[in-house]
């Protein structure tokens, strides 16, 4: 039911000559900037970012993405 409303609507909006870039989902970053932000994990799923310990070249704070679970 939902994807056959959606595919209504996708192609009404195609037929009208509607600006489609506003409906895809915005990536998610593979590196974190901050706490608690979605990150993609390198193997697939989605992933959190957590404060962790700097590397000896790096300037905290630093981040790394983890599973959510």
């Amino acid at each position: 039911m939902i994807n056959s409303l959606r595919a209504a609507l996708l192609f009404t909006a195609a037929i009208s000559g509607c600006d489609m870039s506003g409906m895809t989902e915005p990536s998610v970053p593979t590196t974190c900037s901050r706490i608690a932000e979605k990150c993609q994990l390198p193997d697939g799923p989605l992933g959190v970012c957590i404060e962790t310990r700097c590397e000896a070249d790096e300037k905290p704070p630093c981040f790394a993405c983890t599973p959510q679970h």
